[in-house]
C-alpha cells in the first residue's frame, strides 16, 4: 500500500509518502521508503482509512500523530 501522510500540527502542511509493506519490497519502491507493518508508524496506520489521524510512539518515545491523506494499492 503506498501511503500519504503529514503530521499534526506541521505548520507547512508537507505530505510525505511511504510504502506499507515488506523490506524485501525496497528494490521495487520506486525511491520510496518502505516500512513494515510491524513498525511503529505502520502498525498505527493498519486498518485506518484516508483522512483518519493515527497516534503512534516514534522509537525515540515521542508520541507522534499523522493524518493518512491518502492510502492506494501499489502498483510497481
Amino acid at each position: 500500500m503506498k501511503v500519504t501522510y503529514k503530521f499534526v500540527g506541521d505548520a507547512d502542511d508537507e505530505v510525505e509518502t511511504f510504502l506499507l509493506g515488506a523490506r524485501e519490497m525496497e528494490d521495487s519502491a520506486e525511491g520510496l521508503k518502505v516500512y513494515s507493518p510491524q513498525s511503529p508508524l505502520g502498525s498505527a496506520i493498519i486498518g485506518a482509512q484516508k483522512g483518519d489521524t493515527v497516534a503512534y510512539t516514534a522509537p525515540n518515545g515521542k508520541e507522534l500523530q499523522v493524518v493518512i491523506v491518502d492510502a492506494v494499492p501499489f502498483t510497481g
